[in-house]
């Protein structure tokens, strides 16, 4: 697996927290989905869309919350000012090298 963070900022938990969940999805769908596009946002909410093998990004996003937290009032619902509370993106890749 292979990620690419162009928002330095993102804390090493959510870093960690992005991988797993990365590998939890990957895990869940190993055929078809090869690629994340993961968006942090500023409540701590992590919405991702899937990016399938043949290269097409899926219309619909996922959320993810803690299960410990509080419900996400501002996520409950998918909101069109979402993109405006992104502190972070991330692209995460399933990919595997073999040397033969």
């Amino acid at each position: 697996m292979s990620i690419g963070m162009n928002q330095p900022n993102i804390e090493s938990s959510k870093a960690d927290k992005i991988i797993w969940l990365a590998e939890e999805i990957f895990k869940a769908f190993p055929k078809s989905v090869t690629g994340l596009v993961i968006y942090v946002l500023d409540c701590g909410c992590i919405y991702y869309q899937r990016k399938f093998a043949d290269g097409e990004i899926d219309r619909r996003f996922g959320i993810y919350r803690d299960a410990e937290d509080e419900p996400c009032d501002a996520c409950m619902f998918i909101d069109e000012d979402w993109k405006d509370r992104v502190v972070g993106e991330t692209v995460v890749y399933n990919s595997k090298i073999q040397i033969g």
